[in-house]
């Protein structure tokens, strides 16, 4: 059995190896600790850093408080990379159906449909009057347009990733918005181009596109033409189940 002396001495021992062990297990920045906050996660959107109100307005269109996405941070290097390639290989594409270069898709948690994101290459802008007047016009990049179910951003980039003579290559960035079919909800408009705006920023950074193709910083929700007259949503109709 131990003295008073040497058990005093084995119990202060004890406790000042206990106390180097919590230390090292603090300092370990390859435990739980380490691990990002769900806050944090929930903000990259497929390589891009979401800034709060662009955050927000990704869910008021996937209608949840969370989100998830099909791809992974490396995403967004590996649609720039495809847009590059294609564009030397066939260089601008002016087909009806031009080939898209897919981003991601964000999905509500558990949900069957999400928005998808995604880039093309094109020879010219849109012109048509009646293909115009179906969205709400948004000052930025060569045309933005944007309307429940979908939107649009015409950028001319210039950039030596596609060419070292200083030509412009007109990139769209694509929004598509399935969830919307049937709403009315007419704040989805401005909604779906704040999110396009973020990627697409992101997508011309990205390429290195001179004076990021003419977006600005920050999503501004000014738009150069009026929407078309608003229509207040109906309150949903109460299905009678069958007798």
């Amino acid at each position: 059995m131990l003295g008073n002396g040497p058990a005093r001495q084995f119990a202060a021992t004890a406790v000042t190896v206990a106390a180097l062990a919590a230390l090292l297990t603090a300092c370990d920045s390859s435990g739980p600790t380490a691990k990002p906050t769900t806050a944090a996660a929930s903000s990259n959107l497929c390589g891009v850093q979401l800034t709060t109100d662009t955050r927000r307005a990704l869910l008021y269109v996937l209608g949840s408080k969370k989100f998830t996405t099909s791809e992974s941070t490396a995403a967004l290097g590996n649609t720039a990379r495809a847009l590059v390639s294609s564009y030397k290989e066939k260089g601008p594409d002016d087909s009806a159906v031009p080939e898209e270069h897919e981003l991601c898709t964000a999905y509500a948690p558990a949900a069957d449909f999400g928005v998808k994101l995604s880039f093309y290459l094109r020879g010219s802008v849109p012109s048509s009057t009646a293909l115009l007047s179906m969205f709400t016009q948004y000052e930025m990049g060569e045309l933005a347009l944007s309307r429940q179910l979908n939107a649009y951003l015409y950028m001319k980039c210039s950039s030596d990733s596609f060419s070292s003579n200083g030509d412009s290559v007109l990139i769209v960035g694509k929004l598509k918005n399935p969830l919307a079919v049937d709403s009315d909800d007419v704040n989805l408009r401005e909604m779906n181009m704040n999110v396009l705006h973020a990627v697409s920023l992101a997508m011309v950074k990205e390429l290195g596109c001179k004076g990021d193709a003419g977006l600005s910083a920050r999503f501004s929700a000014r738009s150069s033409v009026q929407p078309p007259p608003d229509r207040t949503p109906s309150p949903a109709l109460r299905r009678t189940p069958p007798s």
